[in-house]
C-alpha cells in the first residue's frame, strides 16, 4: 500500500465508505501507531508499519479489538490520523534520503557533480585523482570536481566497480545509504541494497574497511545496533543486513596474479599430486585458505589440468575425484568427507 492509497483509505473511513475489513485495519493501525515511540522506529519499520498490520490481521480477534477501539476514537482522531499519514510519508522519504543529504551537507564547500548511467551498458567516470569508477546501468555517482585536501569522498546509488589510485595521506571513501567503504588504493565492487538483496562490498585488490553508515536514518542509532567494522582482502566480500556486517567469499574468485596483472609461476597441471600440495597451490593463487578437517584427505592424490577454470570448478573436480565435498565457512574453504 503506497502513501496515496493509504490516505485515500483514511478519507473513506472518515466518510463511512470503508468495508468492515478496512475499518478493522484502520482501527488496529491507529492503536499500533499510538504505541510507537518514534525515536525507536527504524527506516524499515516506517516502510512496513502500514502493510505488516494488514497482513497479520486475525479476523476473530479483530472484531473484538474494533468494537473497543471505536469507543476510544474521538472525532478529531480521524483528521489527526490523516495528518499522521502525511507525516509518516514525509518522514519516510526524508529518512530514505538522509544519508545522501548528509553527504551533500558535509561536502557543500565543494563543486559536486552528479552522474547517472541512463544507458544499458556500464560507463567509466574518471575522478580528479586519476581514480575511476565503472558505473553500472541505473547507478548514480555524486563526486566533487576536485577532491578536498584531506580525503576523497564520493556517494554511490546502485552498483559500481572502483579502481582507486594510491594515496595513503588521502584516503578514499565510498558512501551509500547503508555503508561507508574506506580504501587507500585498491579495486572493489560496491552494490547498494535493492529488491531484497543486501548491500555488499567485494574486493579484487588491496584492502578495504567497511563500516555501517550511521547517517542512513534520521533517528539516532543505539551503539549496540551499529554493525562492527570489517576489513576485507582480495576475493572477500562483506554483506550488510540487519545492522550486521558479515565476511564471506566473492562469487567468482580470481587469481591474485590476474587481479594485480603480474606474472606467476604457479602450475595448475597436476600429476599424482597430493591434495595437500594442490590446496597449498590454490591458497597461494587466490589468497583464500583452503583446508581440510580430515588429515586423511590431504594424502590423496589427483591428476588433471585445472588451468583456465575458476576456483570453484577446480575444487569440484578435485573433490569429485575422491568423493569429498567443500564448504565456504566465512572467508575459508573447508574440504571434508561426504556424509
Amino acid at each position: 500500500m503506497n502513501q496515496k492509497s493509504f490516505i485515500d483509505l483514511l478519507n473513506r473511513y472518515n466518510n463511512g465508505l470503508c468495508t468492515e475489513a478496512e475499518k478493522l485495519w484502520v482501527d488496529k493501525w491507529y492503536h499500533n501507531l499510538n504505541n510507537k515511540n518514534f525515536q525507536d522506529i527504524s527506516s524499515v519499520e516506517l516502510a512496513e508499519m502500514q502493510d505488516s498490520i494488514w497482513l497479520k490481521i486475525n479476523p476473530a480477534e479483530e472484531k473484538k479489538s474494533a468494537s473497543k477501539s471505536r469507543k476510544l476514537w474521538p472525532g478529531f482522531a480521524i483528521a489527526a490520523s490523516i495528518l499522521i499519514a502525511f507525516f509518516i510519508g514525509g518522514l519516510y522519504m526524508a529518512n530514505k534520503n538522509h544519508a545522501e543529504q548528509s553527504f551533500m551537507d558535509a561536502n557543500e564547500n565543494l563543486n559536486l557533480i552528479t552522474k547517472t548511467n541512463d544507458g544499458n551498458s556500464p560507463i567509466y567516470i574518471f575522478f580528479s585523482d586519476s581514480s575511476k569508477v565503472k558505473l553500472k546501468p541505473k547507478a548514480t555517482i555524486i563526486y566533487p570536481e576536485s577532491f578536498a585536501s584531506t580525503k576523497r569522498t564520493v556517494y554511490l546509488k546502485g552498483d559500481a566497480f572502483f579502481e582507486v589510485s594510491k594515496n595513503r595521506k588521502k584516503p578514499f571513501y565510498v558512501y551509500n545509504n547503508n555503508l561507508i567503504v574506506k580504501v587507500l588504493g585498491t579495486s572493489f565492487h560496491v552494490k547498494s541494497a535493492k529488491d531484497g538483496i543486501p548491500a555488499q562490498v567485494a574486493v579484487r585488490t588491496g584492502k578495504v574497511q567497511v563500516n555501517e553508515n550511521e547517517e542512513s536514518t534520521l533517528f539516532s542509532m543505539n551503539d549496540k545496533k551499529v554493525a562492527q567494522p570489517i576489513l576485507l582482502k582480495p576475493n572477500q566480500k562483506g554483506v550488510f543486513a540487519n545492522h550486521n556486517l558479515n565476511k564471506t567469499l566473492v562469487d567468482k574468485p580470481i587469481p591474485l596474479a590476474e587481479a594485480y596483472n603480474v606474472a606467476t609461476s604457479l602450475n595448475y597441471n597436476f600429476k599424482e599430486e597430493s591434495l595437500k600440495s594442490i590446496f597449498e597451490t590454490l591458497t597461494e593463487a587466490y589468497g583464500i585458505d583452503i583446508i581440510s578437517d580430515n588429515e586423511k584427505i590431504l594424502g590423496y592424490t589427483f591428476t588433471g589440468d585445472l588451468s583456465k577454470k575458476g576456483l570453484y570448478e577446480q575444487l569440484d573436480l578435485v573433490c569429485g575425484s575422491i568423493s569429498s565435498k567443500y564448504q565456504i565457512k566465512g572467508t575459508s574453504i573447508v574440504v571434508s568427507n561426504k556424509n
